[in-house]
């Protein structure tokens, strides 16, 4: 649970970087370093394809031990 929760707040914290960032620099053009940093802020905010797998095995496990 704790894990959870942690994850929670991580990712609370990147939106309200991302939200402070996104009200300073408003009405960035594309391609600049300052626009690079919103997307790569943006994008870390998704889960991670690695992570699904690693959750999908779990999952297999569980079906599989189950029924044998």
């Amino acid at each position: 649970m704790a894990l959870a929760i942690s994850r929670d707040a991580q990712i609370a914290a990147l939106y309200e970087k991302l939200h402070h960032r996104s009200a300073i620099l408003a009405g960035l053009t594309p391609d600049t370093p300052s626009h690079a940093e919103i997307r790569r802020l943006e994008s870390s905010t998704s889960i991670s394809p690695k992570a699904v797998l690693i959750g999908a095995a779990v999952i297999l496990l569980l079906i599989w031990s189950a029924v044998r």
